[in-house]
């Protein structure tokens, strides 16, 4: 028996969270655990760790937003992030961010390879267009890395004005 990859959805926006479990349940590929609190969300993460917490835990990504109500450097991201390194034999869980809220300091931050490293950076209108495509590449062909690297190119070559 083949398991599911697991993707853990984590956004304040209970309408978000559920429509991006739907988008990935429709395909049939995947599993999810969708979160509506950081405090959930975490509890996921831990649930999923490998070798108590030193090694990559087992979820395939994480899908979140920004919480409105927290500074930037208290995000869930990175918490997540700062979990992870503190171990070396851990390597960065794939993220995705989906929102609306397009502050450049915020997307610089979070594509910013030494800091967020996100894949990819998604407004909540238009996810559905590359969210599936995504999480293939993310996945099964392994390209987080290099998505966050084109993710970053992307960025810094978009005039300010359209970020």
């Amino acid at each position: 028996m083949r398991f599911k990859p697991v993707i853990l959805i984590y956004d304040l926006d209970h309408k978000l969270v559920d429509e991006v479990a739907a988008e990935i349940g429709n395909t049939g590929l995947y599993s999810s655990i969708n979160t509506y609190n950081e405090s959930n969300a975490m509890d996921a993460i831990n649930q999923y760790d490998r070798g108590f917490g030193m090694l990559t835990n087992k979820l395939s990504c994480v899908i979140t937003g920004w919480n409105y109500h927290k500074k930037p450097r208290d995000q869930f991201l990175y918490h997540l992030r700062e979990l992870e390194g503190k171990s070396p034999l851990r390597s960065p869980t794939p993220v995705v961010i989906v929102t609306e809220d397009h502050r450049e300091d915020l997307k610089r931050r979070a594509l910013d390879s030494k800091d967020g490293a996100v894949c990819a950076y998604l407004h909540r209108d238009t996810f559905r267009d590359s969210l599936l495509p995504l999480l293939q590449q993310i996945i099964f062909q392994d390209n987080a890395v290099e998505l966050n690297r084109l993710a970053i190119e992307q960025f810094e070559s978009t005039p300010l004005e359209d970020q």
